[in-house]
């Protein structure tokens, strides 16, 4: 089986009391939503059409620099965010009524605009506050360290996302020195669990997820709610309606699937919104004018229908001179069906590459060598299928490029059958387990673009992904 495993790119389908200080009126406050981003992932992405959508003011730091914060998704790290707003947060230090709102950026999706934070804001009474959590990371044997907190409520400090006034943060994240390699959220831990610093900031923290959601371990505490084209995450515990959303921890494909349907991606009245944004139209340019595809078809088994398979694939209303062509055949029976096909098109494609069962190559190491053709010829875009998969809608291939994605797939189905091409979800072995919207996806009775963990039979690529996938593919990654 054909696995595509996701970096910095997504796989979607198609068919977001008082302290030491008295805090003013938040009327005439400005907010100004900071984050940090090195590179410009699909993540990132999610994250700024979230705050364009609820038209917030927010700067992205670090764009383009090498990071140096370790690898943060499986342990301790991340001080080198905190050594980057040193740098870029110098400029606000001084505007007393600036509030700054710092989220992560590639697990995090904004619900709601500035009224909403800074009237939330303004309830806790406070300085800064941080979000929270119920894990105590990354030193566990700090927990008995932290303020009580009732039976239903966060008490852990996460650093994913904290809001305050800029003169304040501004003086928190230079209080200390700290490595690049370092643990950002044991920096903040450490400061807030000083009570004469905690004190002196006036620092809370949103317990009840009033601002603030953080995902991991509580996903049963969240669902999304709709009030006519609005979404929204509501956390059904403590009866709140969090404004950022983050998939922190080893939870990001269940995130994804949530995230779906954020920032009004898709809602029961007006269906797939996210579908309708950022897309482009190449139906109108002249054949020499299309984006140039690679092709590859993949005949792993004997199937039947072969044939109408190669028919259908050579009726894509594309312009074949736009099109290289790869064949991978590892089966001696389709021998005779891919003889027919090359006689009847192939002077009609741009190139082709015919790999056949003599020259004993395998399958990873194909969808590999494809990877590299496309990358050789300079194809914008690379189209994979596979025998089983029937492609009968001529314009599938267009439809897909219009959408302007970096990994998508068409829904392949089965008549009165629930398989599919896709997983909605995976299980903590990273297998197969069966999403809650799973089930209206395929019978179609939701149609959008969905974030999911795993595709196969047909996809397309787009071809700047071609250096980051060369490689991908081995022996393990295609077992059933």
């Amino acid at each position: 089986m054909d696995m595509l495993k996701r970096y910095n790119f997504f796989i979607d389908v198609l068919i977001f009391t008082c302290g030491l200080y008295s805090v003013a009126s938040l009327e005439d406050n400005e907010l100004k939503l900071i984050t940090i981003g090195t590179d410009v992932t699909d993540g990132l992405r999610r994250y700024l059409r979230s705050t364009n959508k609820y038209d917030l003011d927010a700067e992205v730091f670090g764009i383009g620099m090498d990071w140096k914060g370790g690898d943060v998704a499986n342990s301790a790290g991340g001080g080198h965010k905190v050594n980057i707003l040193k740098k870029e947060l110098e400029k606000y230090k001084d505007q007393e009524n600036l509030i700054l709102m710092f989220t992560d950026s590639y697990d995090v999706v904004l619900t709601a605009g500035k009224q909403d934070i800074l009237e939330k804001f303004k309830k806790f009474n406070a300085r800064v506050v941080f979000s929270a959590e119920g894990f105590c990371w990354p030193d566990p044997s700090l927990a008995a360290s932290y303020p009580e907190v009732k039976s239903k409520e966060k008490r852990f400090l996460n650093s994913g996302g904290y809001v305050g006034y800029a003169k304040d943060l501004y003086e928190i994240i230079t209080h200390r020195s700290i490595k690049d390699t370092d643990d950002d959220q044991l920096y903040f831990t450490n400061i807030f669990l000083d009570e004469t610093l905690r004190k002196k900031w006036n620092m809370k923290l949103d317990v009840k997820s009033e601002l603030f959601q953080n995902m991991h371990g509580a996903q049963g505490d969240v669902t999304i709610k709709f009030k006519s084209d609005h979404s929204y995450a509501y956390n059904v515990i403590t009866g709140t309606t969090p404004v950022v959303v983050h998939g922190n921890g080893p939870i990001k494909p269940e995130f994804n699937r949530f995230a779906n349907y954020l920032a009004d991606g898709w809602t029961t009245q007006n269906g797939c919104q996210a579908c309708k944004e950022e897309t482009i139209s190449i139906r109108e340019l002249k054949d020499d004018e299309f984006p140039t595809v690679l092709v590859s078809l993949f005949f792993e088994q004997p199937t039947p229908f072969a044939e109408d398979f190669l028919e259908r694939i050579a009726n894509l209303k594309y312009p074949k001179s736009r099109i290289d062509l790869f064949i991978h055949n590892k089966v001696e029976f389709h021998n005779k069906d891919i003889a027919s096909f090359l006689e009847k098109y192939n002077d009609m494609y741009r190139s082709a590459t015919i790999l056949m069962p003599s020259d004993g190559i395998y399958e990873a190491a194909a969808r590999n060598w494809a990877v590299e053709v496309c990358k050789q010829k300079n194809d914008q875009y690379l189209f994979s299928v596979d025998v089983y998969a029937q492609i009968t809608d001529p314009e599938t291939l267009i439809d897909l490029i219009e959408q302007n994605r970096t990994v998508l797939a068409p829904i392949l189905s089965r008549p009165y059958k629930l398989w599919s091409n896709f997983w909605g979800a995976v299980n903590k072995d990273g297998w197969y387990a069966r999403s809650e919207d799973y089930i209206d996806i395929v019978e179609k009775k939701k149609i959008g673009l969905w974030n999911v963990p795993y595709i196969t039979g047909a996809y397309l690529i787009h071809g700047s992904l071609m250096e980051e996938l060369r490689d991908i593919y081995s022996a393990e990654s295609l077992l059933e």
